[in-house]
């Protein structure tokens, strides 16, 4: 006969609080650091105000010239980066394969000779993207993918007024099971003060 067990009932699973306020409104702050697991993740807005936060860091934008990647802006520098986090360059097509239409989502193919590059970091912050090779053969700009080092916990990206709102007065967010992101995730509100709960499982 076989028997089946929730993972609850065979060990105890606790429940982290990173609850807080914001220490200065205007700024992004470290709300959690990465994690090498995070199964469920629980936030609220217990302020009269919006909330906002970042997940990792936004994407690099690329620009082509000829079908070779020729540069990469950074739109989120982030913060608190204490190793240089890893740059990918993901899909953009393969002039080999117009089937592929060059779509720049990350889950598209690239060309036989992608692109490489790596994050130059000014006091915690991405300063710039040096691209070392541009690669040859895309369709479109690839989807420029920076991810902070597995060894280092408090690389993240800027939360701002434009990123993911929690909404004020009890506004939540929730994340369950395998889809939720174990990166490093900043908080950011307008006032200093604004208060929210945040609580975590491993």
């Amino acid at each position: 006969m076989l028997f089946h067990y929730a993972r609850s009932q065979q060990q105890r699973d606790r429940y982290y609080d990173a609850s807080g306020t914001i220490a200065s409104g205007g700024t992004a702050q470290l709300l959690l650091p990465q994690s090498k697991s995070r199964s469920h993740l629980f936030i609220v807005n217990n302020s009269t105000g919006v909330l906002n936060i970042q997940f990792g860091v936004l994407p690099g934008k690329a620009t082509l010239t000829n079908g070779v990647v020729s540069s990469v802006s950074v739109p989120d520098a982030g913060f608190g980066f204490l190793v240089a986090p890893t740059v990918r360059f993901l899909g953009g097509g393969n002039a080999n394969d117009p089937a592929t239409k060059g779509a720049t989502m990350p889950d598209w193919p690239s060309p036989f000779a992608p692109a490489s590059g790596r994050a130059i970091l000014s006091g915690g912050a991405i300063a710039s993207i040096a691209v070392d090779n541009g690669g040859s053969g895309y369709l479109v700009p690839p989807y420029v993918d920076i991810q902070a080092d597995r060894t280092d916990p408090t690389g993240v990206g800027l939360a701002s007024a434009t990123t993911f709102p929690i909404l004020p007065n009890g506004g939540s967010a929730f994340w369950n099971g395998t889809a939720c992101s174990c990166e490093a995730i900043s908080i950011w509100g307008a006032t200093t003060g604004q208060a929210f709960t945040a609580k975590w499982m491993l």
